[in-house]
């Protein structure tokens, strides 16, 4: 009897937010300068205040053109740039800022590293926020950015270090214990990832996304009745996140409540009626209660939304098969054995010779 495929993505959804909006740190101008100088910097600090980042910025050049050496106007109209997206101008600014105020703290570097990250230049804010986070061991904000950074270049122990730090100097910080939570679960830490993501969870309540992949945990570690729990209080908070619908499925069906499992597959498809994978699930899920021709309904409705999707394709072909339509299911078969699929041309060997 072959196996269907439900939906593969065990990705952790984490909920790293690399925000292109720099703080509005507003560093007042501390020195004489002339009247004219000063009285620029004054009015471009408040159409800073006032959002109005084209204002601010001109009144900066003219600063600037006419004081070169005002750091702190650089500084400002790095904002400026950054709430612009002009993020290649803005690191040009802040390292302006960093090379000639000798004082330069830990919100210098966090800036600029803000404005690298969002102009793809990933190991120069990394860098950055590890500068940050140097200069202020306080800054929980450097170390978790950093530990996003890491655990984008899968460096996990290093991530765990860094959200670590960001926990240590913030111990209510939600989202740096889920973070460290999926640098650990990456490393099959599954022990510490869930009782990190418990942590989250119980910093921050509304956090769905800690609940999610708690489940994921509790269902590596064989607790199926644990995770249905954690995604029922995801869907509570949270009744329009399809994927939730589709995961408490999947664990419905391993529990064979088939009904159960239809129900979520049918809500998860009626609050996101674009989502393939609930459709291809949808399909397995009437494939075992028999219902051959509604399953591949589901899978054809999975290929039009994916054209590529190779597990509709095998699922597909199976439903086929159980319909005595052989040459459709190896067509299907083929179809999934190009898209890379060594299932299907385990199929395809032993079927359709």
């Amino acid at each position: 009897m072959k196996i269907l495929i439900f939906e593969r993505f065990y990705i952790i959804k984490n909920s790293m937010r690399y925000t292109t909006t720099v703080l509005i740190m507003l560093l007042f101008h501390g020195g004489f300068i002339i009247a004219q100088t000063d009285d620029l910097f004054s009015k471009g600090l408040a159409k800073l205040n006032e959002q109005k980042y084209a204002e601010a910025l001109t009144l900066f050049n003219q600063t600037i053109e006419s004081d070169a050496a005002n750091a702190k106007a650089y500084y400002n109209r790095g904002i400026c740039k950054t709430e612009l997206k002009d993020f290649s101008g803005a690191v040009a600014d802040f390292s302006q800022y960093i090379a000639k105020e000798s004082t330069a703290d830990d919100k210098a570097y966090f800036s600029r590293a803000q404005a690298n990250y969002s102009a793809q230049n990933k190991d120069a804010a990394l860098n950055d926020y590890l500068e940050a986070g140097r200069k202020n061991t306080a800054n929980a904000e450097a170390f978790y950015y950093a530990g996003g950074i890491y655990f984008e270049q899968n460096r996990y122990d290093e991530s765990i270090d860094a959200f670590s730090k960001a926990i240590a100097a913030n111990n209510e910080y939600a989202e740096a214990f889920h973070d460290r939570g999926s640098a650990k679960q990456k490393k099959q830490d599954l022990k510490g990832a869930a009782d990190d993501y418990r942590q989250a969870a119980k910093l921050k309540p509304a956090l769905v996304v800690a609940y999610v992949n708690l489940s994921n945990v509790l269902r590596a570690q064989g607790d199926l009745q644990g995770a249905l729990v954690e995604l029922g209080f995801a869907i509570k908070i949270n009744p329009k996140l399809s994927d939730s619908y589709v995961k408490r499925g999947r664990i419905k069906y391993e529990l064979q409540d088939y009904e159960g499992a239809l129900a979520d597959m049918n809500k998860a498809i009626e609050v996101n009626s674009v989502n393939y994978y609930a459709f291809n699930n949808r399909g397995c899920v009437k494939n075992k209660l028999r219902d051959y021709k509604g399953a591949i309904e589901d899978f054809n409705q999975a290929l039009s939304l994916s054209p590529d999707y190779s597990y509709a394709f095998l699922n597909r072909g199976i439903a086929n098969e159980n319909l005595n339509n052989t040459t459709a299911a190896c067509s299907d078969w083929s179809e999934a054995s190009k898209r890379g699929l060594a299932e299907a041309q385990t199929f395809l060997d032993s079927d359709c010779k």
